[in-house]
């Protein structure tokens, strides 16, 4: 089973500099929470230069399939 979180700010007028601030902040509050669980196995991180975010699996073979199968939700 997969978790997927999404924040859509889409309605809010941001500048990009915002727009960056926040997606760090997320990804951080991310990986802090991942690395607090301890009971994942070994996860493969990326971050989508089309659109902001971050992909965690346990599969790097897996990665750009789901990286295409969000990017494809979110146009």
């Amino acid at each position: 089973m997969a978790s997927r979180f999404v924040v859509d700010l889409s309605g809010l007028k941001l500048s990009k500099s915002m727009e960056e601030k926040l997606a760090k902040t997320i990804q951080q509050a991310v990986l802090a929470s991942i690395a607090e669980t301890r009971a994942q196995p070994d996860v493969v991180l990326r971050f989508p230069k089309e659109w902001l975010g971050l992909v965690a699996h346990i599969d790097q073979l897996k990665l750009p399939a789901v990286e295409r199968e969000i990017g494809g939700l979110i146009r």
